[in-house]
């Protein structure tokens, strides 16, 4: 509890005079003022968070996912995937052959999977895969609740920690998640903090059929009833009807914003996750950039909550943080644009007067 405590304590605002600067450098450039949109604002809030210059930032992208199983998805009708996949794709992720192993290998991202509660891990060895976990899975809160306080506080210190491990390496990550049984407890836990309607909060997640989607709302309905969530902080929810994923995810967002580091969501369970580090610390939020708009219908009620839009609409839902590894690229060519680009009169000097 005392890493989570001093970490929350310790983030602190951006740097309002090096994202003035930055928009004025932006502004002299010979473009329309403003006409980059997004490449603009992206450069602005990396000038913000960097304790350095941005021309100076280190040029790797780090994709952290987090992998979990649900107790809720083992003896529940919750989704229509069998538990051992949350173990076989993580394998499959590692090996290079899921999308997010393909994408981040054409983008020059590290990718790193890290089981943070599987029931049983990876039987094999390999270099980009690691285990950091309190618990072997969370258990079925429909029957009692999930994880304990302990586990949650010490799952999110867990992330705290790998950013901390990490930040001389990187200066921007990304966030990706696995676990079958995941979008219900993302479900349970969005609807727990924001009160809105279960339309709102749950969606179909791995495709599931009328069936299975209706247990899933009336699951989450009952089991957040019981327990009340609606009158809980965001530990106590995450007790109750969370999962180790997330906890690990909220970690990972206080630690890049204590550590003054860029990181990216994607996706609805790695959007809730974010939701939570801002409900512990509002001023996370300046420190996350919203990627790819879920097509999980929650996606909207979070984006609201932080008073964020997503730039990247590629209608994927597979998880994993497929979308927010395509923001790289555009990470990069912000910062080229600030450091790169002429003014008006460089542009002169250069080829109208000679």
């Amino acid at each position: 509890m005392k890493r989570l405590q001093e970490s929350l304590r310790d983030i602190t605002f951006l740097n309002k005079n090096s994202k003035r600067e930055c928009k004025e450098k932006l502004d002299s450039k010979m473009k329309p003022v403003g006409s980059l949109g997004v490449l603009e604002e992206i450069a602005e809030q990396l000038a913000g968070i960097l304790p350095h210059m941005i021309k100076r930032v280190k040029r790797k992208g780090c994709h952290i996912v987090a992998v979990a199983d649900n107790g809720v998805a083992e003896e529940e009708n919750v989704s229509p995937c069998p538990l051992e996949y949350t173990r076989l794709v993580a394998e499959e992720m590692v090996s290079g052959f899921a999308p997010i192993g393909i994408f981040c290998r054409n983008l020059n991202v590290d990718l790193k999977v890290i089981d943070v509660g599987m029931k049983r891990s990876i039987p094999r060895d390999y270099p980009n895969f690691y285990i950091s976990k309190v618990a072997n899975g969370s258990k079925n809160f429909r029957k009692e609740p999930a994880l304990s306080l302990n586990e949650v506080i010490d799952t999110i210190e867990n992330g705290i920690f790998t950013i901390e491990e990490l930040e001389e390496d990187y200066d921007v990550f990304s966030t990706g998640e696995m676990g079958i049984g995941n979008t219900t407890t993302s479900s349970a836990v969005l609807y727990s903090l924001t009160r809105c309607s279960l339309e709102e909060a749950v969606g179909r997640g791995s495709g599931a059929n009328d069936e299975i989607f209706n247990t899933k709302k009336k699951i989450i309905f009952e089991s957040c009833i019981k327990y009340n969530t609606f009158q809980m902080g965001p530990i106590e929810v995450l007790s109750c009807v969370g999962g180790l994923d997330i906890a690990f995810l909220v970690g990972l967002y206080i630690g890049a914003a204590k550590c003054r580091k860029l990181i990216l969501v994607d996706g609805f369970i790695s959007a809730v996750a974010a939701l939570v580090a801002c409900r512990l610390n509002p001023i996370i939020k300046n420190y996350i950039l919203v990627t790819h708009l879920s097509e999980e219908p929650g996606m909207k009620m979070i984006l609201k909550e932080l008073g964020k839009e997503s730039f990247l609409n590629l209608k994927m839902r597979l998880g994993e943080g497929t979308g927010a590894v395509f923001a790289y690229p555009m990470i990069w060519s912000a910062v080229d644009i600030c450091e790169e680009m002429k003014t008006p009169k460089e542009v002169y000097g250069m080829f109208f007067d000679k």
